[in-house]
């Protein structure tokens, strides 16, 4: 490469040892050691480095993490021509390497419409043949749509399901595609499906048959897309079997209308988190499950063995969802108190209003949770739904709730005791003497300073024997000092009792993230 005109007068004007010193020292370097410098720019970025020096013009193609990124700006007129230059550029860097492997394959185009679905096939096809010759452990591909396109049909290239060395496949591909009928990834441990659309009731199965390594599956499902309806219309049931699944996310990107049979069944399943948009029903059979975290609508969840090995749940799902009449009504809060009473062996719970609504019209009897040490309950305010009613629930579980020693309020909300109660009749109906006296830890967060608030730490304060700390969350307590020594002032059960006046995100310990929020060290 010619050297610059600035380059030569400064090396003529310097010592002789000094020349040589400057013009070898980037060449001396190692390979491996110029690939670790590349290796933290984009592949793009890593490539344009290539013009300062012969020595390593092509050494860009043997980065082992290949990250190629087509996102524009706002200038629409330019697209098409960039992507035209993109492209040829990306499949080069795909197909023609120095026989080095690759360990990660990350392809991200945003902005796409119709016209890039030839260019868009190509770099699929040449990731595919990535896969196949240099033996790629992970890869991802993200397609954006520009918000003006309607999604247009792409064929994955069947290289793309086939690999003996891929451990991760992510495809985040808002454009219609479909698995096909062979599926071969022996050693796949990661597969996230996001946009996913269920062109038919096979297409998870046939997908999960051919990953019998697969541990964790993330599954985002989007409804069908108008002139789709025809193509999916007979979907009704989605079903996640394997025998080696430890992990499952089940998402919905929007509320589908369509109403969901879903099953999911593992025998090694730990981890099962379902976000619900719709009316559907719910079968797990996972009888070594530990976690268990249901959010969203549902009319109805069956558990197939009993959960006696769960440690960990989180229900704000509502049963109530579109109740079409009194005996729609008792018939899904039968379902709710079913499924709420095979919980009765979980360590941790965190429930929100919405079962608890459900649990009201439910048989009086609750089951006893006696595992259960730490209870998160998160409100969620309903001007129709009585306080008295939400009071009755709210003492029948803590009253079968013996060994619960930490007790979370995500908030104190209104629904539970108003401004204008006579708190001292109204805690004890919701607060059995019983169980506040054997709580250790209390946490009440995004406490707002309401008068309830107030008198509920004093409660809590004056019955707690064994409480040993009790955290109020709040922003800006320096602010509000009146606020801290009203409640220091207040008489302690449990002299031993400290009460924490906490910051919102303090419990972020990691200094990297708390940099990042913007929150004090």
């Amino acid at each position: 490469m010619a050297e610059r005109p600035q380059r030569r007068k400064l090396l003529k004007a310097a010592p002789e040892s000094d020349q040589n010193d400057a013009s070898d020292r980037l060449s001396a370097l190692s390979d491996c050691v110029l690939l670790l410098i590349l290796s933290r720019l984009d592949t793009k970025e890593a490539a344009v480095t290539s013009i300062l020096s012969t020595r390593w013009r092509h050494l860009f193609l043997s980065l082992p993490q290949i990250t190629l990124q087509f996102s524009p700006n706002d200038d629409v007129s330019h697209r098409e021509r960039l992507f035209s230059i993109f492209t040829p550029f990306a499949n080069r860097v795909l197909r023609h390497r120095n026989n080095a492997p690759i360990n990660k394959i990350r392809l991200s185009v945003t902005h796409s419409v119709e016209s890039f679905r030839p260019g868009f096939q190509s770099l699929l096809c040449s990731a595919a043949a990535a896969l196949a010759t240099y033996r790629v452990e992970n890869i991802s591909v993200f397609v954006e749509l520009d918000k003006t396109t309607e999604p247009f049909r792409v064929s994955v290239p069947r290289g793309m399901f086939s690999s003996d060395t891929l451990v991760g496949l992510h495809l985040s591909l808002r454009v219609r595609w479909s698995v096909p009928e062979l599926v071969s990834l022996p050693n796949l441990k990661y597969l996230h499906l996001v946009s996913f659309r269920l062109g038919d009731e096979d297409s998870v199965p046939r997908f999960l048959r051919g990953c019998p390594s697969l541990e964790n599956l993330v599954l985002i499902l989007r409804e069908l897309d108008e002139g789709e309806s025809e193509e999916g219309g007979g979907v009704e049931t989605l079903r996640v079997s394997s025998p080696s699944l430890k992990c499952v996310m089940l998402f919905w990107e929007e509320e589908v209308e369509s109403d969901f049979n879903v099953f999911v069944r593992s025998e090694s399943l730990e981890s099962l988190f379902c976000s619900l948009q719709g009316r559907h029903k719910v079968t797990v059979d996972a009888p070594n499950l530990k976690s268990l975290s249901l959010v969203g609508h549902v009319l109805e969840v069956d558990i197939i063995q009993s959960l006696v090995s769960i440690d960990e749940a989180v229900i704000k799902a509502g049963f109530l969802f579109q109740v079409a009449d009194v005996d729609d009504l008792i018939l899904r809060a039968g379902h709710a108190f079913t499924f709420f009473s095979g919980l009765q062996h979980v360590k941790s719970l965190s429930l929100s209003e919405n079962i608890m609504k459900a649990l009201y019209f439910s048989p009086p009897v609750m089951p006893t949770f006696r595992n259960l040490v730490k209870l998160k309950l998160t409100p969620v305010y309903c001007h129709y739904f009585p306080r008295n009613w939400i009071l009755q629930v709210l003492f029948k579980l803590f009253e079968s709730s013996p060994n619960v020693e930490l007790l979370s309020l995500s908030e104190v909300s209104d629904n539970y005791f108003g401004e204008d109660a006579d708190f001292d009749s109204v805690f004890p109906r919701a607060l059995p003497l019983s169980f506040v006296e054997h709580l250790k830890v209390i946490e009440m967060n995004d406490f707002k300073g309401g008068e309830h608030e107030f008198k509920l730490v004093e409660y809590f304060l004056k019955n707690g024997k064994s409480l040993e700390k009790i955290a109020l969350e709040r922003d800006g307590w320096k602010s509000v000092p009146k606020d801290c020594h009203r409640i220091l002032s207040f008489k302690k059960c449990s002299e031993d009792c400290q009460i924490v006046f906490r910051k919102k995100w303090d419990f972020i310990k990691c200094p990297e993230l708390r940099q990042a929020m913007n929150l004090s060290p």
